[in-house]
């Protein structure tokens, strides 16, 4: 690496480096993480580990370490996502020596680790560890005859927001893989690209992130104080709804069918042996929970 060149990590309070990474995020992935650290959701749950020249940001690899409910038993896995390198940086062996310094810090504190590659990349994770792993959704058709029963929410009304925090740090487990903690992550969502896919449902006092195209639901996460019930979420959103798709494995999968991820613009990497556990039991790392 170059003498010119520094290696930083956790830096998101430093406003002129937390910039520089924006600016990157938005060149790479159309990302602005500003809204979310302004209101406070991000702390120690999404580690930026860079290589910084000044304050401009040259690659990135963040890491964020997760408890999830798996089938009711406790696990720890570490996340990596954001992985990029600016274009004038590229093929200098930046991202290699981002991905030792974490494999350093991080090596035998989880249970396991995954991320999601892009299909360009798909020989180099394995370098480190990781392998290649299917992923599933669960389907099924539904017929309902009741008129809509959903609330829009308008996450851009303060009040609105705090009850949406709290509904996400309060909810029972809604799926077979469930995010146990790091609810601040799932604000990030609720104030990005999915602020206008968020509804209440009085009946199951429930908030949904969802969206409805010809007919077809998918609920990307349910969040709720008590197990709410799948059907009487889709019936909600009225006569139009013909076919329910889950951006998480269901704890009762009666009903659904279960089927491989075929058209995706990223590939599931795991690495660790509790993370077979994806594919023996069909389990989908909640959509919400992707960094």
């Amino acid at each position: 690496m170059r003498d010119s060149y520094v290696f930083r990590k956790g830096y998101q309070d430093d406003e002129r480096a937390r910039k520089s990474f924006n600016q990157l995020a938005g060149q790479i992935f159309g990302l602005d993480f500003e809204n979310w650290y302004q209101n406070g959701y991000w702390k120690n749950n999404y580690i930026p580990y860079s290589i910084l020249k000044g304050d401009e940001v040259l690659a990135n690899v963040s890491v964020s370490p997760m408890s999830f409910r798996e089938n009711g038993e406790l696990k720890q896995y570490i996340q990596l996502g954001t992985v990029m390198t600016s274009k004038s940086c590229r093929n200098q062996g930046m991202i290699r020596q981002l991905m030792q310094e974490i494999q350093n810090d991080y090596e035998g504190k989880a249970d396991g680790w995954f991320l999601f590659a892009n299909e360009s990349v798909l020989d180099f994770y394995p370098k480190f560890g990781f392998r290649r792993s299917d992923e599933f959704e669960y389907v099924k058709a539904v017929t309902i005859d009741k008129d809509e029963a959903v609330l829009k929410v308008q996450i851009e009304e303060s009040d609105n927001l705090l009850k949406l925090q709290e509904s996400i740090k309060e909810s029972c487990p809604q799926s077979s893989l469930w995010l146990e903690s790091r609810w601040e992550l799932t604000m990030f969502y609720a104030l990005d690209y999915m602020s206008k896919n968020i509804y209440f449902i009085p009946e199951q006092d429930a908030y949904v992130f969802a969206s409805l195209e010809k007919g077809q639901l998918y609920l990307h996460q349910v969040f709720g104080p008590e197990k709410v019930n799948l059907d009487r979420i889709a019936a909600a959103f009225g006569r139009e709804v013909r076919s329910l798709v889950l951006g998480f494995s269901p704890i009762a999968q009666q009903g659904f069918t279960c089927r491989k991820i075929k058209d995706s613009d990223t590939v599931l990497h795991v690495k660790g042996a509790a993370l077979d556990c994806i594919e023996r039991e069909c389990l989908r790392i909640p959509e919400l929970a992707h960094t």
